[in-house]
């Protein structure tokens, strides 16, 4: 591990007036719609417990939740920096099964996607191998391990070009959270509304209230 990883795993890098810890703020858009003192997130794609995360400005402010997030080494990370969070070592699909899990030298990379795993490897990241991994739909970790009672404030997802399946893998009727950060590479500034995972949550009750350079944040039509 190098200086920089353990600087990051690391309670110094909370330390230095870094307020937000998404990839481009998506953590701060979602605190202003939420509003809330503690909560519950569930955190699909989660990556690093720090870095880049969606959920980890949450954690530190007391809330908690099931974070889902095929790497091994990662999962570990998660056991250890944040031991107050359930951390899966799965996958999140369409259907329940087990799927390909595409895996590069920057695992931040790693994917289930065939097609994200061949444009990651013109773009010129190395890929180390791949491996069968577990899938299962998301109403399912959710009946299974959401607990009972619970509703979800927040969902994070970040998969790597596997985004609208895990949405439409939901059961919307049972789980809505209240507010959703989900990654989407394939909407345009000026028409961001347009894109398949905008017109999905818009036909589920979801208006946009948020965008940045990778992900749109959406909040329930219901939740004030």
């Amino acid at each position: 591990m190098g200086l920089k990883q353990k600087i990051i795993n690391s309670p110094f890098y909370d330390w230095f007036g870094k307020r937000s810890f998404s990839q481009a703020g998506e953590d701060i858009i979602a605190s202003t719609e939420l509003r809330r003192g503690r909560g519950y997130y569930v955190d699909i794609g989660a990556y690093h417990p720090k870095l880049f995360s969606n959920t980890y400005f949450f954690y530190k402010r007391g809330w908690r939740g099931l974070v889902v997030e095929p790497n091994p080494e990662m999962v570990r990370l998660y056991k250890e920096i944040r031991k107050k969070d359930v951390a899966l070592g799965i996958g999140v699909g369409g259907k329940d099964g087990a799927e390909d899990y595409y895996m590069f030298k920057d695992s931040a990379a790693n994917t289930f996607d065939p097609g994200a795993a061949e444009r990651n490897k013109q773009s010129g990241r190395k890929m180390i191998g791949k491996k069968p991994v577990a899938i299962l739909r998301l109403s399912k970790i959710l009946d299974e391990y959401l607990p009972k009672g619970q509703r979800v404030d927040l969902l994070s997802v970040d998969t790597e070009g596997m985004d609208e399946e895990v949405l439409r893998s939901n059961d919307w009727k049972k789980y809505r959270p209240r507010v959703v950060i989900c990654e989407d590479l394939q909407y345009f500034w000026e028409k961001p509304l347009k894109s398949g995972v905008a017109v999905l949550m818009g036909g589920l009750g979801y208006r946009l209230v948020g965008m940045t350079p990778y992900s749109l944040v959406f909040k329930d039509e219901d939740e004030k």
